[in-house]
């Protein structure tokens, strides 16, 4: 009984942070068993490698996740290092997305053919939500008055296909740009100030 008291007393002298890692903890060991479970059942049936091999890239950005996460909590000192390194593999998860919505299709030239026809085509419900007619993406105030509309086909595919790789550049290089004014001193995080970066 005296084991008992003395270990709930121990509990409630815990403070808050030691509860936040220890619960921290549990969970990233959770994730990280179930997110290996996932990646090695996808390895063992290894028979798509087109459209494996960027699922898993994919599903790799859990265990990515949840290490920064547990990093962060436990040595807040470190945290915008973690930080950076995450955004810097989820500009990649973002490209293996893409990629594996391509395999998915068939590839690229079965995607722009899919693209067309869902353009062309007279079914009630419109593949995009912002389609006001079949086949057209009107943008949104106030880029309706600086773009045309797109219309699916090649050219909506080619933009989305820049849109993602500008996306991955921009990510990193704002990515290393923190690193090196994290070192510098000069770097604050969420603040909008002249002498921030």
């Amino acid at each position: 009984m005296k084991t008992v008291e003395q270990l709930y007393l121990s509990v409630l002298s815990y403070t808050p942070r030691i509860w936040a890692t220890a619960v921290g903890a549990v969970l990233l060991v959770l994730t990280l068993f179930l997110s290996m479970f996932l990646l090695f059942q996808h390895l063992s049936a290894y028979k798509n490698p087109e459209e494996q091999k960027f699922l898993i890239g994919v599903i790799l950005m859990v265990p990515c996740y949840s290490i920064e996460s547990y990093v962060s909590l436990a040595n807040p000192s470190i945290s915008v290092d973690c930080e950076i390194l995450r955004d810097c593999y989820e500009a990649f998860a973002m490209y293996c997305f893409g990629r594996y919505l391509v395999a998915c299709l068939g590839g690229e030239d079965r995607t722009i053919e899919f693209l067309k026809r869902q353009g062309a085509s007279s079914s009630k419900t419109s593949l995009l939500e912002n389609a006001s007619e079949k086949g057209v993406i009107k943008h949104p105030f106030p880029m309706n008055y600086i773009l045309k509309p797109w219309r699916l086909g090649e050219w909506f595919y080619r933009i989305i296909k820049i849109g993602i790789i500008q996306y991955m550049i921009i990510k990193t290089v704002t990515a290393v740009l923190a690193v090196s004014l994290e070192t510098l001193g000069v770097y604050c995080d969420g603040e909008f100030k002249l002498t921030c970066g």
